[in-house]
């Protein structure tokens, strides 16, 4: 304001172009909230993404979705940045039109006040001169900052994208082989010995094998090892000693990517996505026919819930599905799994929030439908599943019994005090438990 009072006369001059400021200001107004909501629009939909499958990495690694997510989450990035990028357009030339006003005033005082200072009338014009030569180099301090700031984005983006391209917890060998279009789904394992990390024994020299479209359930006090074993045939975890074999190859020597298409494992923890209840069950099998989504529905039992869903299939579930129950979560889900078409199916817990009623109902129609595929049940509720092939009663580490549930009953021992125990005490997962991988 200083500047403005060295001379009346300067003040005159520059005076009318202050309405020109308002006019603009009216005119970009509109554009940059429209431009400044789009960014934060974005900005939420990437942090949102990122926050939901950093903590769901494992479940897109077993639904072979690695490319597909980061494909996705590319696309999430380069909107946010053309969100970013417009609105950086909009306020520089907000601020350019400001600046030029700026400037034409500038322009104004200069040649006024210079041929003052030339006539001798201004002694002081010089100083004034230098003052307002400093403020034309504001939009160049302007362009640079926000350069810097489109850089560390740039830095941020690129973190991760390392993240999300980084090795899986188990190394996929260079010479390993895809299985052939159809497995049986015949698994074996062989002496297996399991510990996580330098926790204590967690399997003891576990030998088992399940025949093809076998229906075994897994049961047995916390720690005994029971979701271990589901872990280590989905290959989440390589064994310390011994091997795992499905269809006599070694799951290691199997490509990760063919692997998870054969081998489904199924978290208690029922991973959704912020999608449609369609999108989430595509994720199975992104080229299901419409039949065939009906059909998954159907044997989740989840008919209902559509019809009730205001957009049916179509209706989004919201991050985590949280406009979900937990049972219904877990039956989109298995019905997701369903899709998938696996030749063996490993269910941890996965129908644990649903009662008993709808769980039997839900397990029958899954044993009835995958009549051919090879399925292991990990679950506390043995009532559930009187009517498998074979039970394996694991106790700490070790197989302790294994028959149908009448022969166990009438051998006794731990089944029987198994089947006698309130189900919460036999729950739910192995301990110690498994550290996170990301």
């Amino acid at each position: 304001m200083h500047d403005f009072t060295l001379d009346f006369k300067l003040t005159s001059l520059v005076f009318p172009l202050m309405p020109l400021f308002f006019v603009f200001r009216k005119k970009f107004e509109k554009p940059l909230r429209i431009a400044s909501d789009s960014a934060q629009e974005k900005a939420a939909k990437e942090t949102s993404f990122l926050q939901e499958h950093l903590a769901s990495v494992i479940q897109v690694q077993l639904l072979h979705q690695e490319k597909n997510e980061t494909r996705t989450f590319q696309k999430c990035a380069g909107e946010r940045m053309k969100a970013l990028n417009h609105r950086e357009l909009v306020e520089v030339l907000f601020s350019s039109c400001y600046m030029a006003i700026i400037s034409l005033g500038m322009i104004t005082i200069l040649g006024y006040g210079g041929y003052q200072v030339f006539t001798g009338v201004l002694t002081i014009g010089m100083v004034a001169f230098y003052s307002y030569m400093g403020r034309l180099f504001d939009p160049l301090r302007a362009a640079v900052d926000i350069y810097s700031q489109l850089n560390r984005l740039g830095t941020n983006i690129r973190r991760i994208l390392e993240v999300t391209e980084m090795a899986p917890s188990v190394p996929e060998l260079p010479d390993a082989v895809d299985f052939p279009t159809r497995i049986r789904g015949y698994v074996e394992m062989d002496n297996v010995c399991f510990s996580y990390k330098s926790a204590e024994s967690v399997l003891d020299g576990i030998h088992l094998k399940l025949g093809p479209g076998e229906k075994i359930a897994l049961v047995g006090m916390s720690g005994s090892g029971k979701s271990t074993i589901a872990k280590l045939i989905a290959r989440l975890y390589d064994v310390n000693g011994g091997a795992v074999c499905i269809d006599g190859i070694d799951v290691r020597n199997i490509r990760l990517g063919s692997l998870r298409t054969k081998v489904c494992y199924l978290l208690q923890d029922a991973v959704i996505f912020d999608r449609t209840v369609k999108e989430n069950l595509l994720l199975g099998n992104p080229s299901a026919t419409t039949t065939e989504l009906q059909r998954a529905v159907e044997i989740a039992d989840l008919t209902e819930l559509v019809r009730r869903l205001p957009q049916g299939l179509d209706t989004p579930v919201g991050p985590r599905g949280n406009v979900l129950s937990g049972g219904e979560r877990q039956r989109l889900a298995l019905a997701r799994a369903v899709l998938q078409n696996p030749s063996i199916l490993l269910l941890d817990e996965s129908t644990s929030a649903l009662d008993a009623p709808s769980e039997r109902r839900v397990l029958m129609n899954l044993a009835q439908q995958f009549s051919h595929q090879t399925i292991v049940f990990v679950s506390h509720r043995i009532s559930a599943l009187k009517w498998v092939d074979r039970i394996i009663v694991l106790n700490r580490g070790v197989i302790e019994q294994q028959g149908t549930h009448d022969q166990l009953i009438h051998r006794g021992g731990l089944y029987n005090h198994l089947h006698s125990v309130p189900a919460v005490l036999t729950s739910t997962q192995d301990a110690p438990q498994a550290p996170r991988e990301i």
